[in-house]
């Protein structure tokens, strides 16, 4: 069938499948080489014509994501079949691939498209048909999600045959073929059962080789999902969740499967000695609701039981005598301060009435907490603001940050978060990076004597209040977050201590503000 754009020449096929042909072709106002989709399906709808351009222009609002193959223009050919113009790819596409792929290409792959999903979950828009053919290879060996906005064409309400069959059966969420409305959690489905797919060669619940009928895709859905040969437990349990039969145990948004994706340890992830390395814990079997302001604990340890809800633990011996030392040394500062200043206004006023008029220098008022540290602060009932010399306080509104992939020592994927939504981190410390530190990388930091002071479990222990209070020492991990790309950019020279309980994912509310 002949194909007539305007403002494009078609200069052949590149792909064919069941819904589309891809052509390659030249946008003639600027000589670029773009790929071209012609949707085989028509609408035939004033509305459904609007509606799917107004999904396309949505999907346009990703342009510019690294992760999203961008869509340059969309539209609706005479015989009534939509198209999209796209980026051109010319990697091909993920389901080009015939081995299983190793699981820490697997679990890099489905960070970046997590990312893309969660950015575009962010704006209202679900893609509603990821599998291994709609992640391309882009032109500088980069994966990027494409098909936005295809996919919306058949939606419920329409004919059920219809509606099933714009479905890809290996990939759709099990709600969807009780033509339940599409949400993230279907598109997590989906994404989860890409990265199955890459790992074994065929998708989850599926058999070897072979295709199967639809009625015997829905009956294995209550099949549970089998273990991959040389895939690690945590990569299995994050696949487990997001393929739960039951939207509700699911990931709830993309950005949760990002995070956990982003602490996997697997084998062959060992990398750089800068990559993060910290195990995910998610398991597949969904926890109990937490109560408000933290999560219940879980069994108690070996150690002693927790003290009573409410009552406070003594501090360590060791930050005990760190915070009395710190008291001793800030006396002994502010005497010194009061001397000075005793000294300066002296001398001050003996220069001002020497000299004519006896007008005064005037002076630039001191930087502020938040014109250092970049936020509110505060040192009252701050464990971390006594180490000496640490330039540390802690922060006045509870700080809370997703999982984060760290390379080379610097943050390469990180979100803030509202801490009361699922979090992995929480912020216990902030201070300034010692001036010794000329590059602050994690690892550097890490092991300056200084920062080891400010960033221990002595200090996050006695950083705890309220439920937290409840955790024993046993539960608790805690990390250096290095200066992150925003402080960068405002010249800000800190860094954070963060803290989590290890064996929990996704705590809400806060362990150490406010006091």
């Amino acid at each position: 069938m002949t194909v007539s754009v305007p403002g494009y020449e078609i200069v052949d096929a590149v792909g064919r499948g069941g819904f589309g042909v891809v052509y390659r072709a030249r946008q003639l106002t600027i000589d670029r080489e773009v790929a071209l989709k012609v949707d085989t399906r028509v609408i035939l709808d004033d509305r459904d014509q609007r509606r799917f351009l107004r999904e396309v222009r949505a999907a346009g609002r990703l342009s510019g994501h690294p992760h999203v193959v961008e869509i340059y223009d969309a539209g609706v050919l005479p015989d009534h079949r939509p198209y999209l113009v796209m980026e051109l790819c010319p990697g091909g596409s993920l389901a080009d691939r015939r081995a299983p792929a190793a699981p820490r290409e697997v679990a890099e792959i489905g960070q970046k498209i997590a990312d893309a999903l969660a950015a575009a979950h962010d704006l209202g828009v679900l893609h509603r048909d990821i599998k291994p053919a709609n992640i391309l290879v882009k032109r500088y060996g980069t994966v990027g999600l494409a098909d936005f906005g295809l996919a919306a064409l058949m939606e419920t309400g329409r004919d059920t045959s219809v509606t099933l069959a714009a479905l890809t059966p290996a990939y759709a969420a099990p709600e969807q073929f009780h033509l339940a409305p599409p949400t993230p959690q279907s598109d997590v489905y989906a994404l989860c059962a890409t990265l199955y797919t890459l790992l074994a060669g065929r998708p989850p619940r599926y058999p070897d080789d072979g295709e199967l009928s639809v009625p015997e895709i829905i009956r294995r859905h209550d099949l549970p999902v089998e273990d991959i040969p040389d895939v690690p437990p945590e990569f299995m349990a994050v696949l487990r969740r997001g393929l739960a039969r039951d939207p509700a145990h699911r990931y709830p948004e993309a950005a949760a499967l990002r995070a956990d994706l982003s602490q996997l340890t697997v084998a062959g992830f060992s990398g750089p000695r800068h990559v993060a390395t910290t195990p995910v814990v998610t398991v597949a079997n969904p926890r109990s609701t937490p109560p408000p302001g933290f999560p219940q604990p879980g069994p108690p340890g070996p150690r002693s039981g927790p003290p009573p809800f409410g009552q406070p633990t003594a501090p360590p011996e060791r930050n005990r005598a760190a915070i009395w030392l710190g008291a001793a040394l800030a006396a002994v500062l502010v005497l010194a301060g009061v001397w000075y200043f005793a000294l300066r206004d002296t001398d001050g006023a003996q220069q001002a009435a020497g000299s004519p008029g006896g007008a005064g220098t005037t002076t630039s008022p001191a930087p502020s907490s938040t014109d250092i540290y970049g936020v509110a602060t505060v040192t009252a009932d701050c464990p971390a603001a006594a180490v000496p010399d640490g330039q540390a306080q802690c922060v006045r509104k509870a700080e809370c940050w997703s999982g984060w992939v760290m390379i080379n020592g610097e943050i390469n994927s990180i979100r803030k978060l509202p801490c009361e939504q699922g979090h992995i981190w929480e912020v216990f410390a902030i201070a300034v990076v010692p001036g010794d530190v000329a590059d602050p990388y994690q690892d550097v930091l890490a092991e300056h004597p200084v920062v080891k002071q400010v960033c221990s479990m002595d200090t996050l222990l006695a950083s705890r209040f309220g439920d937290a209070l409840r955790y024993g020492p046993e539960r608790w991990e805690f990390e250096v977050l290095p200066p992150s790309s925003d402080d960068v950019s405002r010249d800000l020279g800190v860094y954070r201590c963060v803290g989590r309980i290890a064996d929990i994912t996704g705590t809400t509310g806060s362990a150490f503000r406010p006091r």
